[in-house]
């Protein structure tokens, strides 16, 4: 008899807890909730150097250098917002002769750097 208002208690309050958890959970795996931003190539596996950043980030603004062979080959300042992701293509006619070369991508934003990378020739 005492019991019944035990059991249907714990029942609410597990019911709770779970509704909670999922809730949170859910939150804390939307890219929206989080502050991070990646770089990668557009097809990794081609000989193009076209890469996209993916923002998630409050920054904004984004910078990149393009070098090789010890030299700087190209850099330029872009603006992404954030939840929005942004291809930029770089023709091949920009950089000469790419054989034997080992292509560095580098990005900054803020004080946060990130570099990608192609082999060429081998």
């Amino acid at each position: 008899m005492f019991n019944k208002p035990i059991i249907l208690s714990l029942v609410i309050f597990l019911l709770l807890s779970l509704g909670f958890l999922a809730y949170t959970q859910t939150k804390q795996q939307s890219p929206a909730s989080q502050n991070w931003w990646v770089i990668y190539f557009a097809n990794p596996k081609d000989e193009s150097l076209d890469f996209v950043i993916e923002n998630n980030s409050d920054q904004t603004d984004f910078h990149y250098e393009i070098s090789g062979g010890g030299n700087k080959l190209k850099e330029a300042d872009i603006k992404i917002d954030k939840g929005t992701k942004r291809e930029t293509t770089l023709p091949e006619s920009d950089f000469g002769n790419l054989e034997n070369k080992k292509i560095t991508i580098r990005i900054s934003a803020g004080d946060e750097n990130k570099e990608i990378y192609k082999n060429f020739g081998e």
